[in-house]
């Protein structure tokens, strides 16, 4: 009988367990509940269509995650030929930030056509969150 030191099985275990978080996958066209951002073809970082950089990006996701869970989620979509790198580094912030421990991220699916949420405003002229009572502070 042969006897396998204990720091190699734990060494074996570990190399099998692949260790990856992962944001989990929303394929449905329902709406959404909270920002959007889209990693395009050529590896640009948009926020609700905005261009951010890499800085701005991480700054961004720090700040959402730092926010109440009613805040909604963070939703990823990839361009099916978006550059591998740039989907790795959104991938990491977005894992590193809590979010997805918060259960506040998801990754959806590029191009699936969803409906449109439209703003209101009230008669005092607020600007009002879909199916919410908040206000948001007037336009300057």
């Amino acid at each position: 009988m042969r006897i396998v030191p204990i720091p190699f099985i734990l060494l074996a275990l570990t190399a099998c367990d692949g260790g990856e978080a992962t944001i989990p996958v929303d394929h449905g066209t329902g709406f959404r509940d909270g920002y959007v951002v889209q990693v395009q073809r050529s590896g640009t970082i948009e926020w609700n269509g905005q261009k951010l950089d890499d800085a701005e990006f991480v700054r961004y996701v720090r700040q959402y995650a730092a926010m109440p869970v009613g805040a909604g989620r963070l939703w990823i979509e990839f361009a099916p030929d978006a550059p591998s790198g740039r989907i790795a580094f959104v991938r990491q912030y977005v894992l590193e930030s809590g979010l997805c421990k918060q259960r506040r991220c998801v990754e959806g699916s590029w191009g699936a056509r969803r409906p449109v949420v439209n703003y209101g405003i009230s008669a005092a002229g607020d600007h009002l969150l879909p199916f919410a009572r908040t206000r948001l502070p007037p336009r300057s």
